[in-house]
């Protein structure tokens, strides 16, 4: 059976919420995924492997809308906590990792700090270098050198 991330009606308390996260072997709820705003906004953002079970419990039962879920998600947690967020969203294999960055992204992530969730749950961040950036030739990306007389 699954992990119950969201045993969530509009009418529980937040306390009650927590206490439905941490049961185990209970059969996952219903969610109404046209109240995904507010079911993010109840779930403690401070504790980040619920959140993200959370959001990733929330793509499964709405992977119409996994897009506006993650970029949801993203606006509600600090920044260091993107990355693990957009690997749980990655993880689900509902959404592709290219999707789930550009979701990120729209939702205030800053591009300078995230990186492409990967399929092996690597959440590195590599920084382009040198060595990825295309050669600078002759006239070509943005290079000088002699004009040929073609």
């Amino acid at each position: 059976m699954k992990k119950v991330i969201l045993g969530i009606a509009l009418g529980l308390s937040l306390t009650n919420m927590v206490s439905a996260v941490e049961q185990a072997d209970a059969p996952v709820a219903d969610i109404n995924c046209t109240n995904f705003n507010t079911i993010l906004s109840e779930t403690p953002s401070a504790q980040a492997s619920v959140f993200n079970e959370s959001v990733a419990q929330l793509i499964v039962s709405c992977p119409a809308i996994a897009d506006q879920i993650i970029e949801k998600s993203v606006s509600l947690v600090p920044a260091n906590n993107h990355q693990d967020l957009m690997q749980a969203a990655a993880d689900t294999g509902l959404i592709a990792p290219t999707d789930v960055l550009l979701a990120a992204i729209a939702g205030g992530g800053n591009p300078a700090t995230l990186s492409e969730p990967t399929a092996g749950g690597n959440l590195s961040i590599i920084p382009v270098s040198a060595a990825t950036a295309p050669p600078v030739i002759g006239g070509r990306n943005g290079g000088t050198g002699p004009a040929s007389d073609n």
